[in-house]
């Protein structure tokens, strides 16, 4: 009762919320998305050194194993992997016991040196496999140019327009990956365009962000 109101990052945040409190849908609530400082100034050259990539956290919420498996019999397909976590090592043996020579690990990355990685990458994968609300990693790889393969779940679809900017697959799904992973990396016209369509990508900037985070204050 002492609530205004709820500024929300996803419209599943929201959904999620006003479905266990129904009462919140009196409130004057508003999504709104995190802002980007990344700006796509045109279409991407395709890659030479061609890769897909994943940075985040090692740890199996982050749905790195479920990657993993999905690459084990994709020896044509390279991954690199950026991050650091408790799974590292457990990540590592799976990759070393399977004989992936297609798998890289890079440890942490900062900077331009992880900035350089995901403008440059063919696609990023963000496979997590709990409830994501509004993750910069799949706003900001489309900001650089870098279409992404994101799982279907939280609020990763609803910053991934499917068939333009990216596609989706089932969270958890290794075989559901894996022919998403297949087919992308056969179909470099498609990536080409995907990345093309990157340049449309329009996420608030740090000022439209604060007009309207400060006109909710007001």
């Amino acid at each position: 009762k002492y609530i205004d109101g709820f500024i929300y990052v996803s419209n599943f945040a929201r959904n999620i919320q006003e479905k266990y409190m129904p009462s919140l849908k009196s409130k004057p609530n508003i999504t709104l998305y995190n802002f980007s400082t990344s700006i796509v100034s045109g279409p991407k050259a395709m890659p030479t050194d061609k890769y897909f990539l994943f940075f985040g956290r090692l740890s199996y919420e982050k749905g790195v194993m479920t990657l993993l498996k999905a690459f084990k019999d994709l020896p044509q397909c390279h991954l690199r992997v950026v991050g650091t976590g408790p799974k590292e090592g457990e990540l590592k043996a799976f990759a070393r016991d399977n004989g992936m020579q297609n798998v890289a690990f890079l440890g942490y990355k900062t900077g331009k040196e992880l900035t350089d990685l995901v403008s440059n990458a063919y696609f990023v994968i963000v496979p997590s496999e709990w409830y994501e609300n509004c993750p910069f990693s799949v706003m900001e790889s489309q900001m650089y140019g870098t279409p992404v393969l994101g799982a279907d779940i939280g609020g990763i679809p609803e910053l991934i327009q499917v068939g333009k900017t990216g596609e989706l697959f089932e969270s958890g799904n290794a075989e559901d990956l894996k022919k998403k992973i297949e087919k992308l990396w056969g179909d470099k016209k498609l990536c080409a365009e995907y990345s093309a369509n990157c340049k449309d990508i329009s996420f608030d900037t740090i000022d439209e962000y604060y007009e309207k985070i400060m006109k909710v204050y007001r």
